[in-house]
């Protein structure tokens, strides 16, 4: 099954005091083929670089980068259009931009 990592599953799996750590640790199973977004990765860094975790966003990034299970989406002009269209839609709600690029990809794959 493909599974779409978002920063809150990044951010949960990286600190056990996270309140979603323990199911952040369980959520992937070996047969599943973990998918996300260069704009995740970006987020994920951010927040961490924010929190004072530069070392350890550093760390992260060289770690997706690299990681061969994980396919990192590329945002193009046309999924780029359709989140924006999105986020027109759901930006009230509470989705920010890089939530709008991640329900675009997943409703492309």
């Amino acid at each position: 099954m493909r599974v779409f990592l978002d920063t809150s599953y990044y951010i949960a799996v990286q600190n056990p005091g996270d309140q979603w750590h323990k199911r952040a640790m369980n959520a992937l199973k070996p047969q599943d083929e973990p998918i996300t977004s260069s704009l995740v990765i970006s987020e994920t860094i951010s927040l961490m670089q924010s929190r004072r975790r530069f070392s350890a966003a550093i760390e992260f990034l060289r770690d997706a980068r690299s990681n061969p299970s994980v396919q990192i989406v590329h945002v193009d002009p046309g999924v780029q259009s359709e989140a924006w269209d999105l986020f027109a839609r759901w930006g009230s709600t509470g989705a920010n931009a890089t939530d709008c690029v991640s329900f675009a990809i997943m409703g492309r794959l």
